[in-house]
């Protein structure tokens, strides 16, 4: 595990080509164009079939926000003291960086000069409408070459580990470790008929001591959205796992969400001082 505060993007990706770093095998073209590791990548990229699952936590708000120091955002509070925390696990199959999986940890966070939205219901229309952002805290995948373009393109935490999800008739379900330990695992309902409609959501990195912010726009078939749930598995030695049990899980979620095709479209980052408001 890779802790808190380290240039994911310096560290070595050990793939079929030995240890690599993504800034030597990684630059930026011009601002719709890069070139990963050889193939050159062209915005606006496309996801045009993922499953995924997600579980929701009411958490303690102060030890996510001492994950989270310094990056300049606040934990959005449900109601005071407990903020909101989801894990998730994607299955990318269709997607032009590749087929692949990946895990991520997330918290809906507000950004410098940003008011925070009423307890319990301003806080999860807004989640709902996609009008708060999502701190990406970590993103492993599976696969080298994201791995990179994660990294380079738009400063995502990721680092190859790994990830397994199944989708059934009427449950989805997936792992994630690291170096042999388990982090988490997590299940939800499937089968659902419901849609998601379009949405235009931010998400929010750290790399290279300044802030990086890309919209992706997301819709859905398949929905399948539940109260509660499954109560998820988590590691104990792991460090990573520590920290979701210092978080106070295991314990059922106060949501579950599995989406058996998404569609999403990934829009070039913009790059701030951390502290320092976007121009979008």
């Amino acid at each position: 595990m890779k802790e808190s505060g380290v240039s994911f993007h310096e560290l070595a990706v050990v793939g079929d080509q030995g240890e690599r770093k993504t800034n030597d095998v990684c630059e930026k073209l011009d601002e719709r164009v890069y070139r990963i590791d050889g193939r050159e990548v062209t915005f606006p990229v496309r996801v045009n079939h993922a499953a995924m699952l997600l579980n929701a936590f009411a958490v303690d708000a102060r030890v996510a926000q001492g994950m989270i120091d310094g990056s300049g955002y606040r934990v959005a509070e449900l109601i005071p003291g407990k903020t909101l925390l989801q894990l998730a696990l994607i299955d990318y199959r269709e997607n032009d960086l590749g087929d692949y999986n990946e895990a991520a940890i997330n918290f809906p966070v507000l950004a410098p000069g940003e008011k925070s939205p009423l307890p319990i219901f301003g806080t999860l229309a807004r989640i709902v409408r996609g009008s708060l952002s999502n701190f990406i805290y970590r993103m492993p995948v599976d696969q080298e070459f994201t791995t990179h373009a994660g990294r380079f393109i738009w400063g995502f935490p990721k680092w190859l580990s790994r990830i397994d999800i199944e989708f059934g008739e009427d449950r989805a379900s997936g792992s994630f470790s690291d170096e042999g330990e388990p982090i988490f695992s997590i299940g939800a309902k499937a089968g659902g008929k419901g849609e998601q409609k379009e949405q235009r959501v931010a998400s929010l990195a750290i790399r290279d001591g300044r802030a990086w912010k890309t919209y992706g726009t997301t819709a859905g078939a398949g929905v399948t959205f539940s109260l509660g749930g499954e109560r998820p598995a988590v590691g104990e030695e792991h460090p990573l796992a520590r920290e979701l049990r210092a978080l106070g899980l295991p314990k059922r979620p106060l949501f579950s969400i599995s989406i058996a095709k998404l569609q999403m479209q990934f829009d070039p980052p913009e790059c701030a001082e951390i502290g320092a408001p976007f121009e979008t």
